[in-house]
């Protein structure tokens, strides 16, 4: 039996329609998939954060919305075929990940360095000339990491932080 050398679900798909390559998908590809895809979303996420240029609609916002396509991509396969065809990899993988992807997600959300950025981003957002689409995305950019809890204490933080692990 050869042995598989690379994840389908990491590959680029070069199907019709660009759809999951399911003929080449086995349950136990999407456990190592989604961990590498949460790393490689904390490292766009680390650029982001630590970018030195002043915040701005492009290198914040617009780089936050486009970051985490490969998390989002397969975590999306993922979910739908532990939906629609599950087996006992699935459920385990879905217990595994559950509490990983909700550190991995208050690690964003709850970031202050992050959330700086883009309230600096916010707070002019009367001056920056953005197109109706642009501004919703910020808006909702904004409202999203205060609804996360980015403004709440520490001590409070690490509560929420404990609730959204459970």
């Amino acid at each position: 039996m050869k042995q598989k050398t690379q994840n389908p679900l990491l590959s680029e798909w070069n199907t019709p329609f660009g759809v999951p390559p399911f003929d080449k998908i086995v349950s136990d590809d999407y456990l190592p998939a989604i961990q590498k895809a949460i790393v490689e979303h904390d490292a766009e996420i680390e650029i982001i954060a630590s970018n030195n240029q002043a915040p701005n609609f492009k290198n914040t916002i617009e780089a936050l919305e486009l970051s985490g396509a490969t998390l989002s991509k397969i975590s999306a396969v993922f979910y739908a075929v532990q939906g629609a065809n599950t087996d006992s990899i699935l459920n385990e993988t879905a217990k595994i990940l559950a509490p990983e992807l909700s550190k991995h997600w208050d690690n964003i959300n709850l970031n202050p360095k992050l959330f700086k950025k883009v309230d600096a981003v916010y707070q002019q957002k009367e001056n920056l000339n953005l197109s109706a689409e642009e501004l919703k995305l910020l808006e909702e950019t904004h409202k999203g990491f205060v609804r996360a809890g980015v403004n709440l204490s520490e001590e409070n933080q690490t509560k929420l932080r404990n609730l959204n692990n459970r």
